[in-house]
């Protein structure tokens, strides 16, 4: 799917990221039992998201017998890129250097490690 992403609430990217940890097909029975630690969401409740997602086209339905298995339709890595580019733009008026400047000044967020490595990434981007 290259088309337009849609944000998604953070129910339904719960049920997405347990879809994509997952890597197969899951009947509705086993993301709930993956999900039940996390929320207090009902068998109905995880159904209602579920067919969201098949509707934004997130999700593919499959049933056998009696069971709906889903899987995704998205990959996880361009759609965190999609939502990276999103964030970056709405809180950073699409400036990259921005958001690194915010996480250099913040000392909690990146180590002396983690500023020499992206170091060494922003150096290989230059040859």
């Amino acid at each position: 799917m290259d088309k337009k992403y849609k944000s998604l609430p953070d129910s339904e990217l719960k049920v997405m990221t347990v879809i994509w940890k997952n890597k197969t097909k899951m009947s509705t029975g086993e993301i709930l039992s993956n999900i039940k630690n996390e929320t207090n969401w009902k068998l109905s409740t995880l159904q209602i998201i579920l067919s969201r997602l098949v509707d934004k086209g997130f999700l593919k339905v499959e049933k056998i017998d009696r069971f709906n298995y889903y899987s995704s339709l998205i990959d996880p890595n361009k759609y965190k890129i999609f939502e990276t580019k999103n964030f970056i733009k709405k809180m950073y008026n699409n400036s990259g250097k921005k958001l690194i400047a915010s996480l250099i000044e913040d000392d909690e967020m990146l180590t002396d490690e983690d500023i020499a490595e992206i170091k060494k990434m922003l150096n290989k981007g230059e040859n």
